[in-house]
């Protein structure tokens, strides 16, 4: 019996051998999807998008943009990562990633190695502007701190160590003369705990980077009122000489309570960028479908009216892709 087990298991190890052999040892082919337009076959792109972690915005927006990439280009199959600004960039010089979302300011320091990069990075484009988000140094209705300069001797919280808001609030100090050892007190803790430390009156400032109207700064509006500090013009363009992916933002009065005029802000856009080394025809086929359905990517997120024909190819502190840039030029974007 042992015997006729082990001859019925060598002729199966023989069967399985031919079966691949019969085969010619060929490698799977690529799955193939019909081209609706010309009925023949299209042959699988693979991508991957880098966005940001789940219940925030730029995750949900990873995946709009990936819905609209394969129901418009014949063959396109793609996957949504979460991620972050930085780990986004580095993820798509590295080719790790084919498209990420990050800020203008992030690209453009990305691209000159500056700040957390140790060195330029490559391989990256700029795809397309999404939505500005502003710094808001926010302090309370009450409060005598009236300018910028006024902070020296205070108590702020300009966020995490190392994140953006924290980069962007010592380079505001810097263009007026103060850094964080001028302060009385520096916090650098998370948004929503400096709400908290601002109700409480143990800071009086803090500066998150944010769409507007801020939840975190929302509740504490409610509470005692706020204002902005504002930014003047002149030092608007020292900022902007240090990084060219600023923008000026300016948040209307009446968006928080106790906010009474309208204030300038520095201001950075959230953007797609584009592996710099994909092909043109594909990179341009990609801004085509993205701007051809802005209607159903600005379902994602209110933030996203802002992305306009205007907005799409402005500020995004990186150029553009060459194939982004020729269809750009082709409908009248960019001159």
């Amino acid at each position: 019996m042992k015997r006729i087990c082990r001859l019925l298991s060598v002729l199966l190890v023989l069967s399985l051998i031919l079966t691949a052999a019969g085969c010619g040892g060929q490698k799977e082919k690529p799955a193939e999807n019909k081209d609706k337009k010309s009925g023949g076959a299209a042959e699988t792109i693979n991508l991957t998008i880098a966005s940001g972690p789940a219940g925030g915005t730029w995750y949900p927006l990873g995946g709009a943009v990936a819905k609209i990439i394969q129901n418009n280009i014949p063959g396109a199959v793609v996957s949504v990562q979460q991620g972050g600004g930085e780990a986004n960039a580095l993820g798509v010089d590295k080719g790790m990633y084919d498209i990420g979302i990050t800020y203008s300011h992030t690209a453009a320091e990305a691209l000159a190695g500056k700040e957390n990069f140790k060195e330029p990075l490559k391989n990256i484009a700029g795809l397309a502007g999404l939505y500005p988000s502003a710094l808001q140094m926010v302090v309370r209705a009450d409060s005598d701190i009236k300018q910028i300069e006024d902070l020296k001797g205070k108590r702020i919280s300009p966020g995490p160590k190392g994140l953006s808001g924290e980069t962007m609030t010592r380079l505001v100090l810097q263009v007026h003369g103060l850094k964080f050892e001028d302060m009385a007190k520096v916090e650098r803790v998370s948004y929503s705990d400096s709400a908290s430390l601002m109700r409480d009156r143990q800071i009086d400032m803090y500066s998150p980077i944010t769409t507007w109207p801020a939840p975190s700064i929302q509740e504490v509006a409610q509470a005692d009122g706020v204002r902005l500090l504002p930014l003047r013009p002149e030092k608007f363009e020292e900022l902007k000489k240090l990084n060219p992916g600023y923008t000026y933002i300016t948040i209307k009065a009446g968006t928080y309570k106790g906010m009474e005029e309208d204030t300038p802000c520095l201001g950075s856009n959230a953007i797609l960028i584009i592996r710099k080394d994909m092909p043109e025809d594909l990179a341009y086929k990609i801004a085509k479908a993205l701007y051809e359905n802005l209607d159903e990517l600005k379902s994602v997120h209110k933030s996203l009216e802002y992305m306009t024909k205007d907005t799409i190819a402005k500020d995004l502190g990186v150029p553009l892709h060459p194939g982004v840039e020729k269809y750009y030029r082709e409908v009248g974007i960019i001159k």
